[in-house]
């Protein structure tokens, strides 16, 4: 059940389950039209999940590691601590000294997006690692894992972190789910509640921090004013706090909504918007940002309920460029580069297989936020997999054929 398509099928379904909440009072109406597309994608996502389902090729399998493990580790944080006097400090040093933190400028140009994706897909490996060990082993995994989170923490990095723990949930999930019990139930929901209101605080953190409002981490009446919470939300028990969760989920769908309700689709399909289709939504944008430099496309503006929220799924953007037809084409594309991928890894009989597995998980479950294809920092954690999978098969044929000798 823990595959991409499921993922899928499961993400959206919450957060159009979540736009009923009432919890805004600047949310649009779903049209019949959105409506009609919804299900048509979930007819053949869960098509396609079935058919991966059957194919026997998803079940948590235990590893084992070396001490290359370490070594990974280290240049992590030794890279993390170069970009840091580089920058001459962190975002969270900036933060707790009460000015804006920069996170979105720190880091050595290029290197910073290797550097966090290797960071990222280490802390994913680390996991599955955790639960693939027992005794004493299990605690020094425990130990690395939560040493390779210290970049997240020092960049104040809520984005990447949130990416990491979809990873690591896919994992755990996988690792549960022939023998669930009620207290593994009970207790994704506790870490769930709780994440949530970490999320909010570190986002009022962030907000009232550029803000210099004054206001504490604990104080959401910024996101509420952005987001537009009703007079029943602000009097309800509920923490404020978890209105960020909801307006981060289900504000997308609301643009993608009004994206089709007062965006202006393309009549016909021309050479430029195709063009920008492939290189600005199908393809990683460390690449595609380069090869659309010139383009009249380069930027494409989607319709907003509020210009603070400016996201609007994965799906907005190829509305505005291709129609109905670009949005089928987006879909098609990300449902094939999966099957493809998770069958490809496989064939490697790779122990990076769950960890690619994830990440895939991740960027379909985050498609209800954002293109996550085009976003380097999540897509290239696709490659580690593949790339470790294919130096173990050397390293394979090269001991066989030492014996050999």
């Amino acid at each position: 059940m823990i595959n991409p398509f499921f993922m899928f099928i499961a993400a959206f379904s919450a957060v159009i389950f979540s736009f009923f909440f009432g919890w805004s009072s600047i949310y649009p109406s779903f049209s019949n039209e959105v409506i009609f597309f919804f299900l048509v994608m979930f007819l053949l996502a869960g098509v396609l999940g079935y058919f991966v389902k059957k194919s026997g090729i998803v079940v948590f399998k235990k590893i084992s590691s070396t001490t290359n493990v370490i070594w990974l580790l280290v240049l992590v944080l030794a890279g993390t601590l170069f970009e840091g006097i580089y920058n001459k400090g962190f975002p969270l040093q900036f933060m707790l000294q009460g000015r804006d933190s920069g996170y979105t400028e720190f880091g050595i140009p290029t290197v910073h997006v290797i550097l966090l994706t290797l960071t990222a897909f280490l802390t994913t490996f680390l996991f599955h690692l955790v639960l693939s060990s027992t005794g004493k082993l299990r605690l020094e995994y425990i130990g690395l894992c939560l040493a390779s989170c210290i970049p997240y923490i020092l960049e104040v990095n809520r984005g990447m972190f949130m990416m990491v723990m979809l990873n690591c949930v896919t994992i755990f999930m996988l690792a549960i789910w022939k023998k669930i019990k009620i207290w593994h139930i009970v207790g994704a929901g506790v870490f769930f509640v709780i994440f949530m209101f970490l999320f909010g605080v570190m986002g009022n953190a962030r907000v009232n921090t550029s803000y210099q409002n004054g206001r504490s981490a604990f104080d959401s009446a910024s996101i509420m004013q952005i987001g537009g919470a009703t007079e029943k939300f602000k009097d309800s028990r509920i923490p404020k706090e978890f209105f960020w969760t909801y307006i981060y989920a289900s504000s997308p769908i609301a643009n993608f909504q009004k994206t089709v309700t007062d965006g202006k689709a393309p009549k016909k399909i021309t050479v430029p918007r195709v063009n920008r289709m492939i290189f600005g939504e199908l393809i990683p944008d460390f690449i595609g940002k380069r090869a659309l430099a010139n383009s009249k496309y380069k930027s494409v503006n989607i319709q907003q309920i509020t210009p603070e929220l400016n996201v609007g799924t994965a799906l907005s953007k190829p509305y505005l460029l291709l129609g109905w037809f670009g949005v089928a084409i987006y879909v098609l594309f990300i449902f094939g580069l999966a099957y493809v991928y998770l069958y490809f890894l496989y064939k490697l009989n790779s122990r990076f297989f769950i960890v690619g597995l994830a990440v895939l998980n991740t960027i379909f479950i985050l498609a209800i936020y954002s293109n996550m294809v085009q976003a380097t920092g999540l897509s290239f954690q696709l490659l580690y997999p593949i790339f470790f999978a294919l130096m173990d098969s050397y390293a394979e044929y090269k001991n066989k054929l030492y014996l050999r000798l």
